[in-house]
This record gives structure tokens, C-alpha cells and sequence, in this order.
């Protein structure tokens, strides 16, 4: 059998302060735990083909990044594929403070939301 830790409230809240504390557009963010996993959203704001400019009565917020518990973890941090499909980041495992540090660092890119 294979003991697998899973998130809680208090990790949530650890990272979403991790995240947010100096900067401005991740305090924007949306952190949820949601099935044992925590789902971070941000905010989209669409263009409006009638106006040619962002539209920021049509902002939404999108499924962007998720944590999850692992075996062997204790977490890894996934993101959100084009195709709507999560891919786990296979290096961003750890605690919640090795994942925050790896979104803040983001070597690939990934983590950077849409502008």
C-alpha cells in the first residue's frame, strides 16, 4: 500500500501567500482546492472584434496551473495544456514551498500567464 499526502486548506493558503506577496497580477489569481488537488485560475481578458481592444467586461478566469498529491511526492505542480489537458512539470515536485519557488523561477515559461 502506498500512503499519498494530500492538500489541504493550509497548503493552499501557504502558497497563494508564497505566490502573491509581491506581485501584483498573481495576487489576482484564483487558488481553490478542489478533489484533494489545488487548482490556481487567472484571469483572461478577451478581445472585442467590434471595439479592436481588450474587452474588461468580458474577463473571465481559466483553469491555468494545478498542484497534486503524489506517491513518492509530495506534490507536483501540472499545467494547462492548449488541448485542455493537464502535463505534470515532471521537475516541480516537492513541498509547497519548492513548488512556489519553481512557479516564481518558471525556466521553461509555462507558468507565466496569458497577457
Amino acid at each position: 500500500m502506498t500512503w499519498v499526502r494530500v492538500l489541504t486548506q493550509r497548503d493552499l493558503d501557504e502558497l497563494q501567500t508564497l505566490l502573491a506577496k509581491d506581485d501584483e497580477k498573481r495576487a489576482e489569481w484564483e487558488y481553490k482546492l478542489y478533489r484533494d488537488n489545488i487548482i490556481i485560475s487567472v484571469p483572461v481578458i478577451p478581445w472585442n472584434s467590434k471595439t479592436k481592444k481588450p474587452d474588461p467586461s468580458m474577463r473571465y478566469m481559466t483553469k491555468f496551473l494545478r498542484v497534486v498529491p503524489t506517491p513518492g511526492g509530495p506534490f507536483q505542480l501540472e499545467y494547462m495544456r492548449h488541448t485542455g489537458q493537464w502535463w505534470p512539470m515532471f521537475e516541480a515536485k516537492g513541498d509547497i514551498k519548492a513548488i512556489a519557488k519553481f512557479i516564481d523561477e518558471d525556466p521553461y515559461g509555462n507558468c507565466k500567464p496569458y497577457d
